[in-house]
């Protein structure tokens, strides 16, 4: 873990603690608390799903198959590589 990544988590960490010191209350000690429904997760994309979507919706299929993706580079533009067989 780099060294600013470890200070971020500190910081977080850091304050979340200092929430929950200052506002000591924990969810057992609620009287009265709503019911938490069970959650249906056939109503939710599994991890494939979704990463096949993101693939799919960042990139544009060409009138003979092609498959385009794009690119941006450090000046803003857009530009678009056609994927080869093997997926580079």
């Amino acid at each position: 873990m780099s060294i600013a990544l470890k200070d971020a988590v500190k910081i977080v960490t850091d304050a979340v603690n200092a929430i929950s010191n200052r506002f000591p209350i924990k969810w057992e000690d609620i009287t009265n608390k709503p019911t938490i429904q069970n959650i249906n997760i056939s109503d939710y994309y599994t991890k494939e799903e979704v990463d096949a979507l993101l693939k799919t919706s960042h990139q544009l299929t060409a009138p003979d198959g092609s498959i385009w993706e794009p690119s941006i580079d450090n000046n803003g533009n857009i530009t678009w590589k056609k994927v080869i067989q093997n997926g580079q």
